[in-house]
């Protein structure tokens, strides 16, 4: 973002808009993109999303002005929102009953995966090569899942259940909602758990960052190492916690993996200008690993909560609940924080940014225990001939 700010020539009280034009296009477009999704095809969409977000990609690479660049950035946010309101649905729509806690967990680390990797490769393309290059470099990304996708089904629906079955006495056509949602209360207190929890881990992303490097001051290579055990934790949760879901462990990992994130937070919060290397790791190791753990088993529970027909949408939820997470959390964090360092200015520059940075992540550490509460909710009992296996997580 500096490096754009300087070409266009835009104060950074702008630069806001590069990301807030794809994060708004992105979750505005969540929902139609799960609906087209299930009456076109997931398939069908999930290509159709790669193929925009490459002419994105390509069109943020060569954008003559400021202008373009932002208008390429809300087709950047729409090819996303078709990619990602479909790939849970092809992850369960594909996969046996028994092994979808395994499969949403695989798909849950590859994207904590590029939460690591990208990053790096764009720190890397900034510096060697230029900005636009951070946008062209993706393309030969674009072409690899072009032919990936390839193996991809189109079908929608009860279609996909004419796969072969996969091993196990749970057969690929078996609905885990065939008749529709059965417990609206839980389905909504799992969709603001997984808001809450998005919302308290990203006090992390905003302010950790700050911490490393200008109170620390590590060199920008090793606080990106040490800021990397978050993601790369929560990377090695998610396939230990599908491998739960799938023994019937999906609400008891919830609630563990929420108590994990808060106490990790909490533990952030303490972080002071003495801590060691070991101690940053481990708080910031905990608040990804019990968040990677939640995630799996409330998606699992989401994807399984409204049948086949309408997986498009409920992937789309998945998605929705995270990015709303992601502006809540960057909202109430940036208040509590400039609201605390403004009440202790009079110990210093030093001594208040200390009392801030423990004030909001005592806060982010609460927001996670409401998520647990929430999580706690007592699941109803489906009606005689209702859905199974829909408990809250």
């Amino acid at each position: 973002m500096p490096a754009i700010s300087t070409a266009f020539d835009v104060p950074a009280t702008s630069i806001q808009w590069i990301v807030l034009t794809y994060v708004v296009s992105f979750a505005l477009a969540l929902i139609p993109a799960g609906r087209l999704a299930d009456r076109a095809g997931h398939g069908r969409v999930f290509r159709a999303g790669v193929v925009l977000s490459g002419i994105a990609h390509l069109l943020c690479g060569v954008a003559p002005s400021w202008r373009a660049l932002l208008g390429a950035r809300v087709a950047q946010g729409l090819g996303a929102a078709l990619v990602m309101a479909s790939a849970p649905a092809l992850v369960t729509l594909s996969t046996a009953a028994d092994r979808r806690g395994r499969a949403l967990g695989q798909l849950g680390l590859a994207v904590s995966a590029g939460a690591v990797v990208g990053p790096l490769g764009g720190g890397f393309l900034v510096h060697g090569l230029g900005w636009r290059w951070v946008y062209l470099g993706r393309l030969p990304l674009v072409l690899l899942a072009l032919g990936l996708s390839r193996k991809i089904s189109g079908a929608r629906g009860r279609a996909a259940s004419a796969a072969p079955a996969p091993e196990g006495p749970a057969r690929l056509g078996d609905d885990p909602a065939p008749t529709g949602l059965a417990d609206p209360r839980s389905f909504a207190a799992a969709n603001g758990a997984h808001l809450l929890a998005n919302a308290a881990l990203f006090a992390i992303w905003l302010l950790v960052p700050y911490y490393l490097i200008d109170r620390r001051g590590f060199p920008a290579g090793a606080g990106g190492l040490l800021f990397a055990a978050a993601p790369l934790a929560q990377a090695c949760a998610m396939p230990l916690g599908g491998r739960a879901v799938d023994r019937g462990l999906g609400r008891g990992l919830a609630v563990f993996g929420l108590v994990v994130e808060s106490f990790g937070l909490w533990q952030t919060g303490r972080l002071d200008a003495t801590a060691g290397a070991g101690e940053i790791l481990l708080a910031l190791g905990l608040a990804g690993f019990g968040s990677g753990l939640f995630i799996v088993a409330n998606m699992h529970y989401v994807m399984n909560a409204l049948p086949r027909p309408r997986q498009g949408v409920a992937g789309s939820l998945v998605s929705l609940m995270r990015t709303a997470g992601i502006v809540v959390g960057s909202i109430v964090t940036t208040a509590v924080y400039a609201s605390r360092q403004s009440a202790h200015a009079g110990l210093g520059a030093e001594a208040a940014t200390a009392a801030a940075f423990i004030a909001a992540f005592e806060v982010a550490a609460a927001v996670a225990l409401v998520a647990v509460v929430l999580s706690l909710l007592p699941p109803r009992r489906p009606a005689p001939g209702g859905v199974a296996g829909t408990s809250a997580p």
